[in-house]
């Protein structure tokens, strides 16, 4: 069984210290990321696996780095000077998903889509929604749960 480990990316930086993209200084993360294409993904794909790291869109909506080779939703790669162990995931929460209210135009850090799944078909938010609109979103909320 793997052992899985959330950590920021200050930690993991501290701990397997990721190195700097050498075909791009300028590269995202103050340039440390890696390109999914080109030159920077075939260094990618020559490097240690256990030194690999991906960057990518989780299915929450937020991004995520994590431990390891991956392709699906990948936005980026880093490499590292330190190996993660065998059987280890590490993952590093990197931004959550955000609703934007088509009533009032507000955007909100939404962790779990929780405002998503109750306002969205209403159109609105938890700060423009009308009183009405509210005991609506209370009764599905009570129906469904």
């Amino acid at each position: 069984m793997d052992n899985f480990i959330e950590m920021t990316f200050e930690e993991a930086d501290e701990k397997f210290r990721f190195i700097p993209n050498q075909y791009d200084e300028f590269a995202s993360f103050d340039g440390l990321m890696y390109e999914t294409y080109g030159d920077e993904v075939e260094a990618v794909k020559a490097f240690d696996p256990a030194k690999i790291w991906m960057y990518g869109d989780g299915d929450d909506g937020g991004s995520y780095i994590w431990s390891g080779w991956g392709f699906v939703n990948r936005i980026g790669y880093f490499l590292s000077e330190n190996p993660v162990p065998p059987d280890t995931t590490i993952q590093i929460k990197m931004s959550s998903y955000w609703y934007y209210c088509e009533g009032c135009g507000e955007e909100m850090e939404d962790d779990g889509q929780a405002i998503n799944d109750k306002f969205y078909d209403f159109q609105c938010c938890p700060l423009c929604a009308t009183v009405e609109q509210l005991k609506e979103i209370e009764e599905i909320n009570v129906n469904v749960g």
